[in-house]
């Protein structure tokens, strides 16, 4: 099996953010969540390391790598979920 190299995940530039989105994006992503499974989900080191520092640099008490990562994949669902049933819809059960 051929190994995969790492991917880059983004070119950031930087911007001002106006401060009303910067909180809705706290308050989205952010917000302390209990993480009640030791079900494991592998990244890619980059975006491990991303998320990390992220969620180190906002030091707010119960946001875990795991949370910010479970929001991220929630917002996903929810906005494709029409999508995702189409491509996996005819090898699938119902997904949601």
């Amino acid at each position: 099996m051929k190994k995969s190299q790492s991917r880059i995940v983004a070119t950031i530039e930087v911007a001002q953010i106006p401060d009303d989105e910067t909180t809705r994006y706290v308050e989205r992503f952010l917000s302390p969540h209990e993480v009640k499974s030791n079900a494991k989900a592998y990244l890619y080191p980059e975006v491990h390391a991303t998320l990390s520092k992220m969620v180190r640099a906002m030091g707010i008490s119960g946001v875990s790598i795991g949370s910010y990562a479970s929001e991220i994949i929630l917002d996903h669902i929810a906005k494709h979920h029409s999508v995702m049933r189409s491509v996996f819809g005819q090898n699938c059960k119902d997904l949601f």
